[in-house]
């Protein structure tokens, strides 16, 4: 299974969500002001957090004082947002993001760029204390006037601000945000695509718009698309969400539409076959499409997904539509799912994202479930899904050790001589022979002798 990590990092993705979910309810010991800002000015003694019902657009000072947060001096408000953002790092509540979001969202955005700026900053601080006020400041400018927070950002080359910017602009046109990444130098482009890796949620604050007006955008900067391009990711993420909305309505015209615009906006490679080029475009949106969807209504992804060639699906697609028909009907679902699928590779891939969910339930019971597989494409796939969940869980990308003791839990000298045997089959490190990885198996040396004779080299008789 070529790209095990991006399937880790999706799948972290949905659990770093679910914990947020988790801490959504509030406590009222968390909510209030002054544990933050202690010792408080006496304006501030009324300020309290709100619960996710109370809508009431009252002060949020006590009614006595007759003061609203942005009517205090800059100077009171800059010391308490930098005190409740420094309690947040330290563990604060839910009550305090919201009057976080609340005290900051009342701010018009003179007063929000001055706050920004007076700011202090920790030195060597990482994170810094204040950085939970800083991103609120910077979203809020954002929302005011995406544009002008565009120019502070390429004035003053932080690629924060721009990123909040283009990503504003996007949820007002998808085709504005493109124009948007297109004016702004490459090198700086290329640090504002990676500040916008983890700030876009599909399932929040959405890319609008129409493919039509984002085909003509792309269309004008066609440079956006390219395999060389830092933005491209960004791009077809806006692609696909925008599509995705327009396929929760009829998603036969908006395959349709998908596949015309591949069609426009691709450029062969000499000698390359357009055909192909097409496919492998539609592949990058579709992914985004099915991912887009996932968050919005788990399950709406797949009449998407079923309309999608062999030619324009994605390893890492197949995987995750697996995991999700297993979470929605089960083993025996998606492994019906995986046995269907047109290629070897998408059975593993499919394999891979059954035992992967199935882990995350119950590991015991996964184990035993590769135990329960005929040899073939989806025994071979959960073993591999098996040495990515490993490196996963112990955050040990990039180092061998822990995917060779994850082989170790296996139950069956079968299963195991099975899994070192597609190990061996990969990359085994920098100047590492496959003589030298077997023999640093934790195997008896009659099963290292059994590896040896399985992965030789057929000899001409």
């Amino acid at each position: 299974m070529r790209p095990p990590f991006v399937l880790g990092a999706s799948l972290a993705a949905g659990f770093c969500a679910g914990l947020l979910v988790q801490r959504g309810a509030l406590s009222p010991s968390g909510a209030s002001l002054e544990s933050a800002v202690a010792p408080a000015q006496p304006a501030l003694a009324g300020l309290r957090a709100t619960g996710a019902a109370d809508t009431d657009p009252a002060p949020v000072l006590s009614v006595s004082e007759g003061e609203t947060f942005s009517a205090l001096p800059k100077e009171r408000q800059t010391d308490a947002l930098a005190r409740l953002s420094a309690k947040l790092l330290k563990g604060g509540g839910t009550g305090d993001m919201l009057l976080l979001a609340k005290l900051v969202g009342g701010l018009g955005f003179e007063q929000a760029a001055t706050i920004l700026e007076q700011l202090p900053k920790e030195a060597g601080a990482k994170p810094d204390p204040s950085d939970g006020a800083r991103s609120a400041l910077v979203e809020r400018l954002a929302a005011l006037d995406p544009n002008r927070v565009l120019e502070m950002g390429r004035t003053t080359e932080d690629p924060t601000l721009a990123q909040a910017a283009v990503v504003a602009l996007a949820h007002k046109s998808g085709a504005e945000a493109i124009r948007a990444l297109a004016q702004l130098p490459d090198k700086f482009q290329a640090s504002v695509a990676a500040a916008m890796r983890g700030s876009f949620n599909d399932g929040l604050a959405k890319a609008s718009g129409s493919l039509a007006t984002m085909a003509a955008a792309l269309k004008e900067n066609p440079q956006l698309l390219g395999p060389k391009s830092p933005s491209e990711g960004v791009v077809r993420r806006f692609l696909g969400q925008v599509a995705s909305q327009a396929a929760a309505t009829d998603p036969e015209a908006t395959m349709a539409e998908v596949r015309r615009m591949a069609a426009g906006l691709v450029q062969p490679k000499p000698g390359e076959d357009p055909k192909v080029a097409e496919s492998a475009l539609v592949a990058r949106i579709g992914s985004q499409m099915t991912r887009a969807m996932r968050a919005d209504a788990p399950g709406s992804e797949r009449v998407v997904f079923d309309l999608l060639a062999d030619t324009e699906k994605n390893e890492v697609q197949v995987s995750l539509e697996a995991a999700a028909r297993f979470r929605s009907g089960g083993v025996e679902d998606a492994i019906r799912f995986a046995e269907k699928q047109g290629k070897e590779q998408f059975t593993k891939n499919a394999a891979g994202g059954v035992w992967w969910s199935l882990a995350q339930q119950n590991r015991s019971s996964a184990m035993q479930w590769i135990e329960t597989l005929p040899q073939g494409a989806v025994r071979d796939g959960a073993l591999s899904s098996l040495s990515q969940e490993a490196a996963f869980r112990t955050r040990s990308w990039g180092d061998s050790g822990e995917t060779i003791r994850a082989g170790a839990e296996l139950l069956s000298r079968t299963s195991r001589l099975d899994y070192y045997a597609l190990l061996a089959g990969q990359s085994r490190g920098a100047g590492v022979s496959r003589s030298e990885f077997i023999a640093g198996l934790p195997l008896p040396e009659a099963d290292k002798s059994e590896l040896r004779r399985r992965l030789a080299p057929i000899r001409a008789k």
